[in-house]
């Protein structure tokens, strides 16, 4: 494995692919093997700052568990200035214990509760107690100190899932990766996701993650294909480049993604089968070959065969469908009339019923209207001065009229003169249950039923047209029985009345007799009146 790391990092930092030695880089704090990142920070803390330094940056102080670790942190160490002397790593020992020599990590752990390495580097073999954590020094070496020491710096492990690799340039190109937590090399083998590449003599910045197919990868949130010599443009398959602007192309029976980018399988229904024998495209039934020559497209048989269906055609992918208008129902492949009246397990009118094809209307009986609120409900309805009274368990007149009582045999229902009570602050038109406010020539109706000069600063309802309101009277519902009702509401409140004068007239005379037995009968009050003016007399 070490030999591995020193291959990679060797092809990496060779002069063939124009990269400058270690010495003479200016490279940054940060390393990435694999899965995982490994970030130098030179700032002095305690170890357990130290940790929360590394847990925001997405990760731990570093596990040193293998030789090729420890080439990372001899790395990481380079790239220091000289006075960083040693650095935290991720092994504490727990409980303020004693160390054990005789164990390859003495008794401590990682921060990450491991206990496991297959690899050591002890400074000395002396016993030490307490609460102690670990630094690494210049020469890789582990030295145990207390954790509330300050060490020069820190070294982070971050893992990911996944990682890009470097983008493969042309001659002549430049780049700069910017990492979720810093400044990466050019040369570096692994990029962390969400890392962001840009590339300014292409005029192009890219992303390193995931654009939905399971794979990390560099994309870029505009659509279709950038530069084909870079990544192949970001196509799946294929990036032509040759005229024009660069665009990405699928194989047969495959479709751009929405990306521009990508490529996905055609559904069966749209695939292209080549004939044998002449090489053209066949498709399934519906669908006749696209411009392209390579798909399939569906046949809108509505829009190609007129008449195809009785009522309501609806193409559909490969076929289609006929459907009925409302009031219609499919049956034996025809539309045919559903009868509302007849069908309907509750009643649609509440009078009468009548049914006509593709619909019914709701019909009411002689004194009443179609409730324009409720269509499928009547009203009383009134178009004279007088009507009778409709009577069910009760009796009651249209809105607008007033019942005529007198005779009880024979209940009328007289239409209300709203014009007498002066409802229209102007002109007013009585109507059968309604009235009119209206205005004459060159006025215009206000919303106060007053009438002001057309042109003028009012804002009127309309232009000197009549406006019908509600009537404001009550009169929905008369009872034979409202002239007893309003007699014995009289009587009631004139016997309440009365009782309350009694009850007065009762607390009144009581008061009397008892200021009158205050006066006469107590001793003591006389004595009393006696001794006050007697007083009074002295001061005078």
């Amino acid at each position: 494995m070490r030999r591995l790391l020193q291959s990679i990092l060797g092809v990496l930092l060779s002069a063939h692919l124009g990269i400058p030695s270690l010495a003479d880089q200016n490279l940054s704090n940060l390393i990435c093997i694999g899965q995982s990142c490994y970030l130098a920070s030179w700032t002095s803390k305690r170890h357990n700052k130290a940790e929360s330094y590394c847990s925001d940056q997405g990760g731990h102080l570093m596990a040193v568990r293998s030789s090729v670790e420890a080439e990372v942190v001899e790395m990481l160490l380079g790239k220091s200035v000289d006075t960083v002397a040693s650095v935290w790593i991720g092994l504490e020992l727990k409980h303020a214990l004693c160390t054990d020599v005789s164990q390859p990590l003495r008794g401590f752990q990682w921060v990450t509760g491991e206990s496991d390495t297959n690899y050591s580097k002890w400074k000395s073999n002396d016993t030490k107690c307490g609460k102690l954590c670990v630094v690494v020094h210049r020469d890789l070496s582990w030295e145990e100190v207390l954790c509330n020491t300050k060490s020069d710096g820190q070294l982070c492990e971050i893992s990911y899932s996944a990682s890009c690799k470097p983008i493969s340039l042309p001659q002549g190109y430049d780049i700069v990766y910017n990492t979720p937590v810093g400044m990466a090399d050019p040369g570096i083998p692994f990029l962390p996701p969400d890392t962001k590449a840009d590339i300014p003599s292409a005029n192009l910045s890219l992303v390193c993650g995931d654009p939905g197919d399971g794979e990390m990868k560099w994309t870029s949130k505009e659509y279709g294909a950038w530069n084909c010599m870079i990544e192949n443009g970001g196509c799946s398959f294929i990036c032509n480049g040759d005229i024009g602007e660069s665009k990405c192309e699928c194989h047969q029976n495959m479709n751009l993604s929405d990306d521009g980018r990508g490529c996905i399988p055609l559904p069966s229904s749209l695939q292209c089968i080549p004939d044998q024998s002449t090489g053209t495209c066949v498709c399934a039934k519906g669908f006749t070959p696209a411009e392209d020559g390579r798909t399939c497209q569906d046949i809108d048989d509505c829009a190609l065969i007129p008449d195809l269906c009785e009522q309501s055609c609806t193409n559909t992918e490969g076929s289609f469908m006929c459907t009925c208008f409302d009031g219609y129902e499919m049956v034996d492949e025809q539309c045919k009339d559903i009868n509302e009246c007849e069908s309907s397990d509750t009643l649609p009118c509440e009078h009468i019923c009548e049914n006509f094809s593709g619909g019914h209307k709701c019909v009411c009986w002689e004194g009443f209207t179609v409730d324009e609120k409720d269509p499928k409900k009547c009203k009383q309805f009134c178009n004279s001065t007088i009507c009778p009274a409709y009577c069910g368990n009760k009796c009651s007149c249209p809105d607008g009229y007033v019942m005529e009582t007198e005779d009880e045999s024979n209940l009328q229902c007289r239409d209300i003169d709203e014009c007498e009570s002066r409802f229209c602050k102007d002109l007013c038109e009585n109507l059968p249950g309604s009235y009119n406010c209206y205005c004459p020539e060159g006025f215009i109706l206000e919303k106060d039923t007053s009438c002001s000069p057309a042109g003028g600063s009012g804002e009127g309802i309309t232009p000197t047209s009549f406006q019908p309101l509600k009537p404001t009277p009550s009169g929905d519902e008369h009872s034979v029985q409202q002239p007893i009702m309003a007699f014995g509401i009289c009587v009631g409140i004139l016997s309440i009345i009365i009782v309350l004068i009694a009850i007065i007239c009762h607390l009144v005379r009581k008061h009397h007799k008892d200021q009158a037995a205050l006066d006469c009968k107590n001793p003591e009050k006389g004595l009393v009146l006696q001794q006050v003016n007697s007083t009074s007399s002295k001061k005078l």
